[in-house]
């Protein structure tokens, strides 16, 4: 039995999803323990796309007005051909009359959490362990422990009545369950180069895809520290290749260039380089007893469409509503079960397939099927009916409508 268990829920993971989890059971008075391998936040490239559902969500936590300020807000997207250009350009004004938010809003995912981590330090019922590895999770009917050893590596422990882990997708906490991690790791992985030239002038939106049969590129816009922001660039990369190799200066310049030759002649800057695998995976379970997963603990997916850290969020805000309504003795906990049930539905249904589907409609080898793919996407690009319908699932309505509807 797991004795002097704390009335606190602890998280292991202090990224964007388990601070967005933080703060919410804190703003609830419910006191939180954090723990994280991290001494401070990463602050390497990784996600920066922010759908409208998933502002109206943190507006909850107080957090979209100081976001809207430092961000960068994207109205428009375009699918593109390598060779033919623009294919269709969508425009998320069109949604203006279901959301406040008609637009993506890029902003880059360290600064989300440390925005988040500056916030939860300052309620004196929330602990932040950093520089710590989490080795062992426990639970009993009465509580959960972590075994973890701290940055003068010493075993330490720390109990508390619920865990949500949000501690990425190698999850040791999702490990200790015994929980499966099904699906895929792609061949291919993906190689981002990071600029500061200004793509805008010549025709680009903030967000675009463009598909080529042999090498397709997606090209987002990030605030950075000021208009006109960075650039970043994402390639596929195969996979014999060593990473000195894909780090060349000349072969990351020449990757650019072929892409869209530099206007001036010039070399591009290229601020920074980083090349990840690429996998499409879920978790069995999202919740065994009293321990939660959520985020890339839950769910890893393709980058293609910005929606792993938004599945992410919402994965936090779901499960820190079910624990505050458990907290507070409104609800018993076979409402844990539903937690499981609506965000692993809409992972499977809505986030391993479109991020899929966006994979396939930019690597496309069949010039037939590419042919129809673009048409089909030039079609209802026009047709303001059609394009609702389509922007209603790629920026996330219908996910969440379905994660609502489910009991």
């Amino acid at each position: 039995m797991i004795d002097n268990c704390e009335d606190r829920v602890l998280i292991s993971g202090a990224g964007p999803v388990g601070l967005t989890a933080a703060l919410a059971l804190l703003n609830k008075d419910i006191p939180v323990t954090l723990i994280d391998s991290y001494k401070d936040v990463p602050t390497d490239p990784r996600a920066s796309t922010f759908h409208p559902p998933t502002m109206e969500l943190l507006e909850k936590i107080n957090v979209t007005k100081e976001m809207l300020e430092k961000g960068l807000i994207v109205n428009k997207w375009q699918y593109r051909d390598r060779k033919k250009g623009i294919v269709a350009e969508f425009d998320l004004e069109i949604l203006s009359d279901i959301t406040k938010y008609p637009f993506r809003l890029h902003f880059e995912q360290h600064k989300y959490a440390q925005m988040l981590l500056n916030k939860v330090s300052n309620f004196k019922i929330c602990r932040v362990i950093k520089n710590s590895t989490v080795l062992k999770t426990y639970q009993d009917s009465n509580g959960v422990s972590i075994e973890y050893n701290d940055n003068d590596s010493t075993l330490k422990k720390i109990n508390g009545k619920f865990l949500i882990g949000c501690d990425g997708g190698k999850s040791i906490v999702r490990q200790n369950l015994g929980v499966s991690f099904n699906g895929l790791t792609f061949e291919e992985r993906f190689l981002v180069l990071t600029t500061s030239f200004n793509f805008k002038p010549y025709g680009f939106s903030g967000t675009c895809y463009i598909s080529d049969p042999d090498e397709w590129c997606s090209i987002f816009n990030v605030p950075a520290n000021g208009p006109p922001g960075h650039w970043r660039l994402v390639f596929p990369e195969s996979s014999n290749r060593t990473k000195s190799e894909i780090f060349n200066d000349l072969e990351c310049q020449k990757k650019i260039q072929d892409f869209f030759p530099h206007p001036e002649s010039k070399l591009y800057d290229i601020l920074h380089k980083n090349i990840y695998n690429v996998h499409q995976r879920i978790a069995g379970k999202f919740r065994v007893g009293r321990i939660f997963l959520c985020g890339d603990a839950a769910h890893i997916n393709n980058p293609l469409g910005g929606m792993g850290l938004n599945f992410g969020i919402h994965d936090a805000m779901n499960i820190a509503e079910k624990i505050y309504l458990v907290w507070t003795k409104k609800d018993n906990e076979d409402i844990f079960d539903k937690y499981d049930r609506q965000r692993r539905t809409v992972a499977e249904e809505y986030l391993l397939a479109q991020t899929a589907q966006n994979k396939k409609d930019l690597e496309e080898k069949k010039t037939d099927q590419r042919i129809k793919r673009q048409k089909y996407l030039s079609d209802i690009s026009k047709d303001n009916t059609s394009a609702k319908a389509y922007l209603m699932k790629t920026a996330m309505f219908e996910s969440t409508k379905r994660a609502n509807e489910i009991n």
